[in-house]
């Protein structure tokens, strides 16, 4: 931009506070476009037409900027611009707060027709209501309540900020895309348009969606009207508050019909719920879908049922994707790396598509936690971390590199992943990395499994962990094939050796040769799934070891192995006894099934095919639009489980691998 300013309103700004930007041109044909950023979203207006949304995730250090093509929204002569901006005010996990401002720059005809300024109207919108700091949920952040009595704003010159962003950074992805709307169905055959009196009334959107709340209603002047949106039903209604969570948003009627489409909070859901205390005529309500704009691979599976989870599972991923890679649209919509490293090989195979894997990637890059270690979600300043998901980003950034065969990643952040692999090296002892402990900013979680699952302020005491010492070995092999692939060789040796090293520890400290598996723990006798998977996929279990756990872990030799808790409960001991393995959930399946074909992939095809037919199957037997977060469904974390997840559409990689 040449001539732009990062600006506000004058007096200042607070938490959970809507801004809007006053400004105006003359046209006479041609190209025309805009270029505008802002903390921390917006809404773009042109001659009232909603052309723009929604700020690229990013941080202050790295900030983001829309160029945004106006010109079908302009008429011949004045035209008027108008940027509403919503300034969060306060850290979620999905965002991390900067200073409120606002900077764009209209260019027509190769010269800049308006940019902000001093010059700029502005003041405090007064449709929406600010200060209301009423949270969703810790991760999404912020509900919002709008007064359709539209009362105009006072406006006055801007005032320019200090701290103005550096160099602003063009959008690395496309820009969202807004379909049309999907209505929803009245449940119980009730007309659209029905008053409900004192009561409520609720919608059926058909599937999974995940957009903008779009409504046209009518109700007496003033009167609140609350819209909660959720996955599922619950005793006849959707169930809106769980654990302090609040899955809602609010109107102000204004005696006539009003027609709304908010253009900032995404929600995600199946069912929209209209409450309040006097009738409300619904002449509409629905969900405009904001999706991410993909090519879809054609695919055709070997059966019917293999086809229609292939297909449920590309659409999961497609609810997951926006300005990141989200774990779930409905109650967090943030980006981790592990989620995000299952999504991205499933999408590299779903979509051919490398650009939106590698903006995640950079942006996970760009966090700046101080210890080193990666915060637990990008971008964010939340202060708590899982240590274990540090990991999981060396591996991502290698599988980026081998499929899309871009190297440049790897060269710009190839030191942050030195000192990532040299934070977990120089604290081992003995050959094993400890678990984190003595600070309440680790979370030593593994998967949502029996004693996996850690606790938000680290370990008790010192102990070591299978599945964390598992991990930074193949993290090692993921640094050496990346040092390699960029001509560093030295380091590729030593990061090998390191990991050979990791190895003879693991089964001097884990392996339990009478039971031919290895402990999650170094003391008692936890065994899991998850956990023996790593150490085959490590090199740990070498020789007849590997063969003798896949056994295990596919059944064999006794009782059926079960995965995710649908069936069975261990798999049969090299001894004749049983033993219980605690089973891989949907998010860490792929390691089993990775360990299987890896050890005999000839022999385990058909075991891996045949479990995700059970599992998938379970899901869509019971309804589901899109895969769930668990095989528990709604009912896990205390009623609050995902039915959506993005980390559940790995059949997309198995079954390109394994289907002829």
């Amino acid at each position: 931009m040449k001539k732009a300013k990062w600006i506000w309103k004058a007096g200042g700004a607070a938490a959970d506070e809507y801004a809007e930007f006053h400004d105006g041109f003359s046209y006479a044909g041609g190209g025309a476009e805009i270029e505008l950023s802002c903390d921390s979203n917006y809404a773009l207006y042109v001659n009232g037409r909603l052309a723009g949304f929604s700020q690229y995730a990013d941080f202050p250090h790295y900030k983001v900027s829309d160029t945004i093509d106006i010109a079908e929204f302009l008429n011949a002569g004045e035209n008027v611009l108008k940027i509403v901006v919503w300034y969060y005010g306060a850290e979620f996990q999905t965002y991390y707060m900067g200073k409120a401002g606002l900077i764009y720059e209209v260019a027509r005809g190769g010269k800049t027709a308006a940019w902000s300024s001093p010059r700029t109207r502005c003041g405090t919108t007064a449709d929406y209501v600010g200060g209301l700091k009423k949270i969703i949920t810790g991760q999404l952040g912020y509900s919002f309540r709008y007064d359709t009595r539209r009362a105009e704003p006072a406006l006055s010159g801007a005032v320019v900020q200090d701290g103005m962003p550096g160099a602003l950074r063009p959008r690395p992805i496309k820009r969202l895309e807004l379909t049309d709307t999907f209505f929803g169905e009245p449940i119980f055959g009730e007309p659209i348009g029905a008053s409900i009196g004192g009561g409520r009334k609720i919608y059926d959107l058909s599937r999974e969606r995940v957009g903008f709340l779009h409504i046209k209603f009518k109700a007496e002047s003033g009167a609140l009207v609350t819209v909660s949106y959720g996955e599922h039903l619950a005793d006849g209604e959707v169930r809106r508050r769980i654990d302090g969570r609040d899955f809602s948003v609010e109107l102000i009627a204004n005696g006539e019909t009003a027609e709304y489409l908010n253009p900032f909070r995404r929600l995600g859901c199946r069912y929209l719920q209209v409450d309040c205390a006097v009738p409300v005529d619904v002449q509409f309500i629905g969900i405009r879908e904001t999706l991410y704009p993909l090519s879809v691979r054609p695919f055709r599976a070997d059966t019917e049922s293999r086809q229609r989870i292939y297909d449920v599972c590309v659409r999961t991923l497609q609810l997951c994707m926006h300005e990141h890679y989200e774990d779930c649209p409905w109650r967090e919509q943030a980006l981790y790396t592990m989620d995000s490293r299952n999504q991205m090989l499933c999408g590299y195979y779903a979509f051919g598509e490398y650009a939106f894997a590698r903006a995640n990637l950079k942006l996970i890059g760009e966090d700046r936690r101080a210890d080193g270690l990666l915060s637990i979600c990008s971008p964010s300043k939340v202060d708590l971390t899982i240590p274990s998901f540090s990991l999981y980003y060396v591996a991502q950034m290698r599988e980026y590199a081998e499929h899309s065969g871009d190297d440049t990643l790897l060269a710009e952040y190839y030191g942050k992943l030195r000192r990532i692999v040299g934070i977990f090296a120089d604290r081992a002892e003995g050959g094993l990395v400890p678990a984190f402990y003595g600070d309440k900013a680790y979370w030593n979680f593994y998967e949502w499994a029996d004693g996996l699952a850690g606790t938000l302020w680290g370990a008790d005491e010192k102990r070591f962990d299978l599945i964390l010492n598992a991990l930074f070995s193949r993290t090692l092999q993921s640094m050496s094939a990346i040092s390699r692939r960029l001509g560093r060789d030295a380091d590729g040796a030593g990061y090998g050796a390191l990991s050979a090293r990791v190895n003879e520890a693991i089964n001097a400290r884990f392996f339990d040769g009478g039971r031919g598996l290895y402990k999650t723990f170094e003391n008692g006798a936890h065994f899991c799934e998850l956990g023996n998977a790593l150490a085959v996929l490590c090199g740990a279990a070498a020789g007849g070891r590997a063969e003798g756990i896949c056994a295990q872990l596919a059944g064999e030799g006794g009782a059926g192995g079960g995965s995710d808790g649908l069936s069975g409960g261990g798999s049969g001991g090299l001894s004749g006894e049983v033993v219980d393995m605690v089973p891989a959930t949907l998010s860490m399946i792929c390691f089993k099934y990775d360990a299987l074909l890896a050890t005999d992939g000839g022999k385990y095809a058909a075991y891996v095919l045949s479990d995700i037919d059970k599992n998938y199957k379970y899901m869509l037997d019971a309804g589901a639009t899109s895969f769930w977060e668990t095989i528990k469904g709604e009912s896990d974390f205390g009623n609050a489980g995902s039915l959506c997840h993005g980390w559940s559409a790995m059949p997309v990689y198995y079954y390109h691998k394994l289907l002829p």
